[in-house]
């Protein structure tokens, strides 16, 4: 009898017999990196989309269908199919070929993440076609081209045709179009057919390129800063071996910094549509932060093997201070050390045509590792605009409007001489709220029964008056941080003191309005101001009115708030001060209580940190970096306390004596806070009121009427004036606190700095 197989040996012979070795398919991608498709002179692979022939078992899905390619909220179909197993070796499986033509319609650029699904529905057939073609080309020829294309859209351009209508038939009017429709029909794909798709008479001419969304010549005040950011990029990508002849390395970083809102993202995505034959990767700092460990290294070695592979290439890293923060920092971790060293190796480890471009509003925060030849070799400033940069940037916005604006020439320089401070957001975002308040008032004229909004809306056009009511909401960003928002303060509401406020106005519009002058001559504007005298006479107020009519950003400070317990912060808040001041010049610092900051080094009461403080003042004022555009104004009451050095020439050398306001003052401040007293007989009470306080300091002036107020309604809740009883027992409550000793006070350090007197 033949012996069993024992069950053991019957499953190892069943898997022998069945055992066939398979290739293990490798998962699924998430996103798909965009590379150009190389045939794109065969119009009839326009509209395809090539993929990995694994993608394709991966998926189940079969060549030939309709494959939606989504990069953010914007998405466009095309034709699917596989590229030849030959090129397994040369392309990754998440790497998806698109061709040329079709990347320009959809604003893709390549080394761009999308996504990439199957399409549910068909495309419908095109009812009706207008394309434009060149000369050269006849109808017939025309509608072959459409016809090998198959899937179009409007818009759609190769090098010998452009589609200028789909489906012409079709009204589409915006104001009939929710959100969702409108975008629905923009992304819309249509399928010619030969028999039911009808061509619409042709227009011959040259063809119109598509512009890209992001273009240098859109980008406004950034010109200089363009052409280096061009320089620095044109010939490393394109001619490296140039660099290689003269047996040095082409450049490989370049850092572009400033303060927020000055165009460092749009550069960056502005270089990135301006480069169309280069592989672009954009990462944003946080987002290649894993939680894995060693995680974040092997994306960024990822993301320069990717770079490599497919050069020429660019890496362009917003916020790059997140990624690469210096390790000085208490706060650094482990985690940041080694990105940090990830990225020295890879950046030193770079022999192929590669650029990196960073931006930030940190520079500080770097490593100093990173910022030296060979890595980051460059480090360009996108600063915040002057007039002229603010000018560009708005009419360069106000022509995009067509003719939706009125606005003149010369009202836009207005404007832009008007937004000191304003960086490139603050100017789009005032141009926006313009257009708001356009419509707004067109709009509060419409009653709810017209019918015909939308073209009473089609009629609207922004006028000057809108940017101006528009300033009044928008505020420069650069000065957020440290700007003091002050109540507008007049001229007029500052009784007296008419040698006072030329003075001022001299020393400090003069400059700005006759720049060209003091240039010529060689005369540099005074850089500080001096304001002392005693109490209450409207030093701060006048600093207020100055700022206020000369239309300057003003930074106000008080002085013991500079004071930190930390070693070197107080120092380190006056350089940022100072620092905003110049970039958002011109500018005034007012410091109150200066005597606070700039004690004399000789008193028994300085300390060292106040000594650090005062030296770190002077170097600001007159230091090698020039104070340009600023200027200090001082206020105090106590003189005599600041250190010399900081009254000397060239500093804080025009010294304005604040006076007790005289007779003639005393009166308008009378006049100015009785307005709603109804008084009896007024002009003779207020004679006779001014005689009475003579020798009072304006605030005791003020004083004096508030009180006056205050007696009358505890006499009598609802009195409707207020009498001369009342200011006689409101006098008896209020001390002169100008004494004559004080006078004498300051009279001896007007005689003692009487050279420098205005």
């Amino acid at each position: 009898m033949p012996q069993k197989s024992s069950p053991s040996s019957r499953r190892t012979k069943h898997t022998d017999k069945d055992s066939v070795p398979k290739t293990k398919l490798p998962k699924l991608p998430t996103e798909f990196i965009v590379r150009p498709h190389e045939n794109d002179k065969d119009l009839t692979n326009v509209a395809n989309i090539y993929v990995s022939p694994q993608l394709l078992e991966i998926t189940g899905w079969n060549v030939g269908n309709f494959i939606k390619i989504s990069k953010g909220l914007d998405d466009i179909k095309c034709v699917l199919s596989s590229w030849s197993p030959a090129d397994e070796d040369k392309y990754d499986v998440n790497v998806v070929l698109i061709s040329e033509y079709y990347l320009k319609l959809a604003g893709i650029l390549l080394g761009d993440r999308v996504t990439i699904t199957k399409s549910a529905v068909q495309p419908e057939y095109a009812t009706q076609i207008e394309i434009e073609y060149l000369s050269s080309l006849d109808e017939q020829q025309a509608k072959k081209m459409i016809q090998d294309i198959g899937l179009i859209y409007q818009g759609l351009a190769t090098s010998d045709i452009r589609v200028r209508t789909v489906n012409q038939d079709i009204q589409i009017k915006l104001a009939e179009l929710s959100l969702d429709e409108s975008s629905k029909f923009g992304s819309q794909a249509f399928l010619y057919h030969p028999r039911s798709t009808i061509v619409m008479s042709t227009k011959k001419g040259s063809i119109l390129e598509i512009p890209p969304k992001f273009s240098f010549s859109a980008v406004g005040g950034l010109d200089k800063e363009i052409s280096l950011l061009k320089k620095n990029i044109y010939l490393p990508l394109n001619f490296p071996d140039v660099f290689n002849d003269f047996g040095i390395q082409p450049p490989r970083g370049i850092l572009l910094y400033g303060p927020s809102g000055t165009g460092k993202s749009l550069l960056l995505k502005t270089v990135a549509y301006g480069s169309p034959k280069c592989h672009i990767i954009r990462i944003n700092g946080p987002s290649i932060v894993s939680k894995y460990l060693g995680g974040t290294e092997e994306r960024l070695r990822d993301y320069f093997k990717e770079a490599i592979k497919y050069a020429p290439s660019m890496i362009l890293i917003d916020e790059i201070d997140s990624l690469i923060p210096t390790r000085n920092s208490d706060d650094t971790t482990e985690v940041d050390s080694r990105v940090i060293a990830t990225m020295v190796t890879l950046l030193d480890s770079l022999d192929s045509p590669v650029i990196i471009i960073g931006a930030t509003n940190r520079l500080s925060s770097i490593d100093v590792s990173l910022r030296r030849p060979g890595r980051f070799d460059q480090e360009l400033e996108i600063p915040i605009p002057d007039a002229d940069d603010r000018f560009d940037i708005l009419r360069k916005q106000f022509n995009k409007m067509s003719n939706r604006s009125t606005l003149t020439e010369d009202e836009v320089k207005v404007i832009a001489s008007k937004t000191h401070g304003y960086v490139g957001a603050d100017l789009l975002s005032l141009t926006r709220e313009a257009i708001m308040r356009c419509i707004s008032r067109r709009l509060a004229d419409i009653t709810n029964t017209d019918s015909n909004v939308r073209e009473e809306l089609d009629n609207v056009k922004v006028v000057y008056d809108d940017l101006l009511e528009a300033m009044k909401e928008v505020r420069p960003s650069a000065m957020r941080e440290i700007v003091l928002e002050m109540p507008k303060v007049k001229w007029s509401d500052i009784g007296g003191q008419k040698v006072l406020k030329r003075k001022l106005r001299e020393m400090v519009q003069l400059p700005l309005t006759a720049s060209e002058t003091f240039e010529r001559l060689g005369i540099s504007a005074p850089k500080g101001l001096l304001l002392y005298g005693p109490p209450g006479c409207s030093k701060t107020m006048t600093a207020k009115a100055l700022a206020s009519e000369s239309g300057l950003n003003f930074l106000a400070i008080k002085g013991p708030e500079i004071f930190n317990k930390y070693v070197g912060e107080s120092e380190k808040k006056i350089r940022e001060i100072f620092r905003k001041a110049r970039l958002s010049a011109p500018s005034i610092i007012f410091i109150d209580e200066i005597d606070a900051l700039s004690t004399s080094r000789d008193s028994a009461d300085s300390t060292n940190v106040s000594q650090q403080v005062l030296n770190t003042l002077l170097n600001e004022i007159d230091g090698v970096e020039e104070l340009k555009g600023v200027i200090l104004i001082g206020a105090t009451n106590r003189p005599d306390c600041i250190d010399p050095a900081l009254l000397r020439s060239g500093r804080l050398d025009r010294h304005v004596y604040v006076s007790p306001p005289d007779s003639e003052a005393r009166l308008q401040i009378f006049r100015k806070n009785t307005i709603r007293f109804e008084l009896e007989s007024k002009e003779e009470l207020l004679s006779k009121l001014v005689a009475l306080t003579k020798g009072f300091s304006g605030s005791e002036c003020v004083l004096l009427c508030q009180e006056a107020g205050l007696n009358a309604i505890m006499e009598n809740k609802e009195c409707q004036n207020v009498s001369e009883s009342n200011f006689m027992a409101a006098m008896k409550d209020i001390s002169k606190n100008i004494t004559p000793e004080m006078l004498d006070y300051y009279r001896a350090f007007s005689d003692k700095y009487r050279t420098s007197v205005v």
